[in-house]
Protein backbone atom coordinates (compact mmCIF):
# COMPACT_ATOMS: atom_id res chain seq x y z
CA UNK A 1 0.00 0.00 0.00
CA UNK A 2 1.45 3.37 -1.01
CA UNK A 3 1.60 6.48 1.13
CA UNK A 4 -1.39 8.09 -0.54
CA UNK A 5 -3.58 5.01 -0.08
CA UNK A 6 -5.68 4.55 3.04
CA UNK A 7 -6.34 1.39 5.00
CA UNK A 8 -9.65 2.89 6.18
CA UNK A 9 -12.72 1.92 4.23
CA UNK A 10 -16.00 3.33 5.60
CA UNK A 11 -18.68 0.74 6.12
CA UNK A 12 -21.87 1.21 4.15
CA UNK A 13 -24.91 1.23 6.40
CA UNK A 14 -28.13 -0.29 5.13
CA UNK A 15 -30.07 0.31 8.33
CA UNK A 16 -33.84 0.66 7.96
CA UNK A 17 -35.36 3.94 9.12
CA UNK A 18 -39.08 4.09 9.90
CA UNK A 19 -40.83 7.31 10.85
CA UNK A 20 -44.06 6.90 12.80
CA UNK A 21 -47.16 8.89 11.78
CA UNK A 22 -46.93 10.92 15.02
CA UNK A 23 -43.35 11.92 14.17
CA UNK A 24 -44.39 12.89 10.64
CA UNK A 25 -47.17 15.04 12.12
CA UNK A 26 -44.68 16.64 14.55
CA UNK A 27 -42.32 17.51 11.69
CA UNK A 28 -45.15 18.87 9.54
CA UNK A 29 -46.47 21.06 12.39
CA UNK A 30 -43.02 22.45 13.17
CA UNK A 31 -42.36 23.10 9.48
CA UNK A 32 -45.62 25.04 9.19
CA UNK A 33 -44.91 27.04 12.35
CA UNK A 34 -41.41 28.05 11.21
CA UNK A 35 -42.52 28.76 7.66
CA UNK A 36 -45.25 31.11 8.96
CA UNK A 37 -42.63 33.00 10.96
CA UNK A 38 -40.23 33.48 8.07
CA UNK A 39 -40.31 32.14 4.53
CA UNK A 40 -37.65 29.48 4.11
CA UNK A 41 -37.21 28.83 7.82
CA UNK A 42 -39.41 25.75 7.62
CA UNK A 43 -37.10 24.31 4.98
CA UNK A 44 -34.10 25.06 7.20
CA UNK A 45 -35.85 23.12 9.96
CA UNK A 46 -36.41 20.16 7.61
CA UNK A 47 -32.75 20.22 6.63
CA UNK A 48 -31.74 20.18 10.30
CA UNK A 49 -33.99 17.18 10.97
CA UNK A 50 -32.77 15.34 7.86
CA UNK A 51 -29.14 15.90 8.86
CA UNK A 52 -29.76 14.49 12.32
CA UNK A 53 -31.72 11.53 10.92
CA UNK A 54 -28.78 10.69 8.66
CA UNK A 55 -26.41 10.94 11.63
CA UNK A 56 -28.48 8.71 13.89
CA UNK A 57 -28.97 6.22 11.07
CA UNK A 58 -25.20 5.98 10.57
CA UNK A 59 -24.34 5.74 14.26
CA UNK A 60 -27.28 5.15 16.63
CA UNK A 61 -24.89 4.20 19.46
CA UNK A 62 -23.84 7.84 19.70
CA UNK A 63 -27.20 8.59 21.30
CA UNK A 64 -27.66 7.05 24.71
CA UNK A 65 -30.90 5.62 25.99
CA UNK A 66 -32.92 8.18 27.92
CA UNK A 67 -36.27 6.61 28.73
CA UNK A 68 -36.35 2.82 28.58
CA UNK A 69 -35.50 1.89 24.98
CA UNK A 70 -35.91 5.48 23.72
CA UNK A 71 -32.89 7.44 22.56
CA UNK A 72 -32.82 11.19 22.01
CA UNK A 73 -31.04 13.05 19.21
CA UNK A 74 -31.11 16.85 19.38
CA UNK A 75 -31.14 18.94 16.21
CA UNK A 76 -28.38 21.51 15.96
CA UNK A 77 -30.04 24.76 14.95
CA UNK A 78 -33.55 24.21 16.28
CA UNK A 79 -34.56 23.20 19.83
CA UNK A 80 -36.05 19.85 18.84
CA UNK A 81 -35.44 16.30 20.00
CA UNK A 82 -35.86 13.23 17.83
CA UNK A 83 -37.03 10.31 19.99
CA UNK A 84 -36.20 6.95 18.47
CA UNK A 85 -35.76 3.26 19.23
CA UNK A 86 -32.93 1.27 17.73
CA UNK A 87 -33.62 -2.44 17.41
CA UNK A 88 -30.08 -3.79 17.34
CA UNK A 89 -31.13 -7.30 16.33
CA UNK A 90 -33.18 -6.18 13.31
CA UNK A 91 -30.85 -3.16 12.82
CA UNK A 92 -33.90 -0.93 12.44
CA UNK A 93 -34.49 2.59 13.72
CA UNK A 94 -38.02 3.68 14.55
CA UNK A 95 -38.50 7.42 14.99
CA UNK A 96 -41.44 7.85 17.34
CA UNK A 97 -41.67 11.63 17.91
CA UNK A 98 -39.95 14.91 17.00
CA UNK A 99 -40.72 17.38 19.79
CA UNK A 100 -39.69 20.86 20.85
CA UNK A 101 -37.69 20.75 24.08
CA UNK A 102 -40.43 22.70 25.86
CA UNK A 103 -42.95 19.96 25.13
CA UNK A 104 -43.31 17.19 27.67
CA UNK A 105 -40.99 14.32 26.86
CA UNK A 106 -43.68 11.90 28.07
CA UNK A 107 -45.54 12.74 24.83
CA UNK A 108 -42.79 10.88 23.00
CA UNK A 109 -44.19 7.63 24.28
CA UNK A 110 -47.82 8.13 23.27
Amino acid sequence: MGRSESAYHPQTVNRALRIAPNAEADIRAAFDWYEQRHEGLGFAFLQSVETKLAELTRAPRLFRKRFGPYRLAATRRFPYAIYFIWDEVADTIAVRRVLHFKQESRRAFL
